[in-house]
């Protein structure tokens, strides 16, 4: 095991040869660690995807991009992609239906649920956020080489597996880790 030390003019762990730690520096320096550098990505996207699409807030273009790719889904189905609760997914199918974007449909297999679809109308706005989204990721993967952004994305989906399983109970916590390391 190699023995750390503080580099005081970085404030981060170093070993011997003066080298930042492996894995441990990174979370000292919320410029560096990678859970900040993910939320102010996220928040930054988000921001410029916002003065993008004028009209939709981001709970409705949120809905609308699911419903795209899951048409014949139900409001219960919906709050758990955008991860919040079923009364605040029908206020918002509510507001998308008044304007004509989402229209609810009888579910054949519950009589009870509805099935929520677009409308024609949502198809103009749905090109308008994914042309503000490829406008974004252009200017975010800005020189990168073709490679360095196939290998970041890869390497996302990767990360999302992980951290899914991890959500699902099927991680191993670090205390554990380093019991088995020794």
């Amino acid at each position: 095991m190699r023995e750390l030390k503080i580099d005081r003019g970085a404030g981060l762990p170093t070993d011997a040869a003066g080298h930042q730690a492996q894995g441990a520096g990174s979370d000292q320096n919320p410029e560096r660690a990678t859970g900040f550098l993910l939320r102010d990505n996220s928040r930054l996207m988000r921001v410029a995807f916002t003065e993008r699409v004028i009209g939709l807030t981001q709970a409705q273009w949120g809905a609308l991009a699911h419903l795209s790719r899951h048409q014949g889904l139900n409001q219960v189905g919906l709050a758990d992609l955008l991860e919040v609760q079923p009364i605040t997914v029908a206020r918002l199918v509510d507001k998308l239906a008044a304007l004509g974007l989402v229209e609810r449909r009888p579910d054949p297999k519950d009589r009870r649920a509805q099935q929520l679809f677009l409308t024609g109308k949502a198809q103009p706005l749905l090109d308008q956020m994914w042309d503000a989204g490829d406008e974004i990721l252009d200017a975010a993967f800005s020189g990168f080489s073709d490679d360095e952004r196939q290998d970041f994305i890869e390497m996302m989906v990767r990360m999302r597996a992980n951290l899914s399983r991890l959500a699902q109970g099927g991680g191993v916590d670090r205390r554990t880790l380093r019991h088995r390391m020794g």
